[in-house]
């Protein structure tokens, strides 16, 4: 199947040749023949009902006995076609529907055994050859993102779990040995000193809390709307990161199902992450835009860049699933998603939603 694709085949050529030439003109001699048999029967009536003429027919009625001999040739091509047909075209797809059927049980190197036959079928083969390789792409890539997921929840519960024990439960032991203390002390003349230490470790636990209820689900999504989640959120990761966020909102803003503020909402979050750490970028822009029933949501940087793959399952066998996870949580909610980045010019995430008017 290699080769170059705009040098003539000599099988299309063979092929050609059959169906322009060679069975047009089997169709017109046996159409000859079969004139030649009624014209045969003809001259035979007319010799029969003039007797005494009959000699003077013989050589017509012999010329139609020899006629229906015209036959003999259109038969052996109409024989050699049909073992060109079976031989060059049907066998080949047999062959070709039993590696079809092997793809299809998960066999994936059987469709790259060529088959034969004409042009058309082996450009057939080359197509499914290459769907195979795209769906098997695809399904290692799918593979190892849902690894990576349950990887990703395992180290988030170890680290939740971490927290907990070293923040948040040293915190209370220590908020509880100062509360014995305070009783103890709330007997001298002077326990002020003691109360406030209390009041700054009760505020530590609760800003400690809140900050991991903020990473395991964003409160502000579910009370003030996508529009403010994604400005805290844009203000949270400057303040963290050292990265300048800028937010920018336009259009009406509308509430979307709880699904659908949660998907875009994690889309956002993973680009600006992702931002955070490949791009190397000092400025980042978080566009919201309410208009012509979509929103739209742009992420847009000044960093680095790179290039961007045919498919984001190519990513995969790297080990970055970022863009992956985004493609899927917008297909889950019936989203498209956009990526336009070069080498040294930054990347613009984009995410276009129909919105349902009322």
């Amino acid at each position: 199947m290699a080769g170059d694709p705009r040098r003539p085949s000599r099988r299309r050529l063979t092929l050609q040749v059959l169906l322009l030439i060679i069975l047009p003109l089997t169709a017109f001699m046996m159409a000859i023949a079969v004139g030649s048999i009624a014209v045969h029967e003809r001259v035979m009536q007319a010799t029969l009902a003039a007797e005494p003429r009959a000699g003077t027919s013989s050589v017509a009625l012999d010329l139609t006995l020899l006629a229906p001999l015209v036959l003999i040739a259109p038969l052996f091509v109409a024989l050699a076609a049909l073992w060109f047909g079976a031989r060059q075209i049907v066998q080949p797809l047999q062959r070709l529907e039993a590696k079809a059927s092997a793809v299809a049980a998960g066999d994936y190197e059987s469709i790259g055994e060529p088959v034969g036959g004409i042009s058309e079928v082996e450009h057939l083969q080359a197509v499914l050859a290459d769907m195979a390789a795209k769906v098997r792409a695809s399904q290692e890539g799918l593979r190892d993102y849902i690894g990576a997921i349950t990887a990703a929840q395992e180290e988030e519960r170890l680290r939740l779990a971490r927290e907990l024990h070293d923040d948040t439960i040293q915190e209370l032991i220590a908020l509880k040995q100062r509360l014995q203390l305070s009783k103890k002390a709330a007997e001298g003349p002077s326990p002020k000193p003691t109360f406030e230490e209390l009041e700054h470790l009760v505020e530590e636990t609760i800003a400690n809390v809140r900050r991991m209820t903020r990473a395991l689900r964003p409160i502000y999504l579910e009370d003030l709307g996508l529009v403010t989640a994604l400005e805290m959120l844009s203000q949270e990761t400057s303040q963290q990161n050292g990265l300048q966020v800028e937010f920018q909102r336009a259009g009406r803003e509308q509430r979307l199902p709880k699904d659908a503020e949660l998907a875009l909402y994690r889309i956002v979050q993973q680009a600006l992450n992702n931002v955070v750490r490949h791009a190397r970028a000092r400025r980042g822009v978080v566009n919201v835009d309410f208009r012509d029933g979509e929103v739209n949501i742009n992420i847009s940087d000044d960093g680095v860049g790179f290039r961007m793959p045919p498919s984001p399952t190519d990513l995969a066998p790297e080990g970055h699933f970022g863009l992956l996870g985004m493609r899927e949580r917008a297909d889950l909610i019936g989203a498209r998603l956009e990526v336009k980045t070069e080498t040294g010019r930054g990347t613009t995430v984009s995410v276009h939603l129909p919105v349902k008017t009322a």
